[in-house]
């Protein structure tokens, strides 16, 4: 399994953050495998984080998605 807490470490979030960021990453997972992700996985991980008031700058979030599609892709 990909460390996503790995991609944001640097970013200074504390653990509920890590947490949540843990959660939706898992989230996106399971919607790319079933097909429910349209367009890029960089946007839809950034709409669904700034949802729960988490921003990550734009190097942790594309290392965010690159782990996203790759365990999606198993």
């Amino acid at each position: 399994m990909a460390d996503f807490a790995r991609d944001v470490a640097d970013n200074g979030a504390e653990n509920d953050t890590m947490a949540a960021v843990e959660r939706i990453a898992q989230d996106v997972i399971e919607d790319i495998e079933h097909g429910r992700v349209p367009g890029d996985t960089a946007e839809v991980l950034d709409e669904r984080l700034r949802a729960e008031h988490i921003e990550l700058r734009p190097e942790a979030l594309d290392a965010l998605a690159d782990d996203v599609e790759e365990e999606a892709s198993r």
